[in-house]
């Protein structure tokens, strides 16, 4: 539904830009250019099983992670649109934000994960995508890393992203994704724009769709 919507916006546009005069500029013509690459870039999603972009307002499937640990969806910062995840209260460095994928994802399949992270510590910090996982195979529960990072610096949005394959013939028992601090226990940070493809080609979210609709609708 979210790719149909911004399929539907960037026509839109498409439609507003030629249609507002009856000789367009080579400016226009240009802009016609761009919306018509990205949106050849948005149909070009393969599978596209779990997107969270939170501009619901609300938390689209992930839940605390942690004892009085706080979730909250926000207007103060966004990778894009208005919205975002701010995870806080955290008091341990597996503590974050989750969102349980045993119902969607299926074994036997190879999965591409993105999801994008901020901070505002005043200095860089470690930020890790984990995946929580039980098989009936396994005896305990296992921690796959996806994707950590160790510098991600204050006040920027970096990509966390990665691979992730499921054996087949396995029943899965739990498999939770989760974002965590590892090495600081208090950090606050944000999450946006989570994207979970089947296969190998990955696709992530990029602020250039939603700012070439806000430029072109001025």
């Amino acid at each position: 539904m979210k790719k149909i919507f911004v399929i539907s916006t960037i026509l839109m546009v498409l439609l507003f830009i030629v249609g507002c005069a009856k000789a367009p500029t080579t400016e226009q013509l240009q802009k016609v250019e761009e919306v018509k690459r990205e949106v050849a870039s948005v149909t070009s999603v393969p599978n596209a099983l779990v997107i969270t972009t939170f501009e619901s307002g609300k938390e689209e499937g992930w839940t605390a992670r942690g004892d009085n640990v706080k979730i909250l969806v926000t207007d103060k910062e966004a990778h894009t649109g208005k919205y975002s995840l701010y995870v806080s209260g955290r008091s341990n460095g597996w503590h974050g934000a989750q969102i349980q994928l045993k119902d969607i994802l299926k074994p036997g399949k190879v999965y591409s994960i993105s999801v994008w992270v901020m901070q505002k510590s005043g200095s860089s910090q470690y930020l890790g995508l984990t995946m929580q996982r039980k098989y009936d195979t396994d005896s305990n529960t296992q921690y796959d890393w996806i994707k950590h990072e160790n510098n991600v610096p204050s006040g920027k949005w970096v990509e966390l992203s990665g691979t992730y394959e499921i054996p087949a013939n396995v029943s899965i028992l739990d498999l939770t994704l989760y974002v965590e601090a590892p090495s600081n226990t208090t950090l606050d940070f944000y999450i946006d724009d989570l994207v979970i493809v089947e296969g190998k080609t990955g696709f992530r979210i990029t602020p250039e769709l939603y700012e070439l609709v806000a430029k072109n609708i001025k």
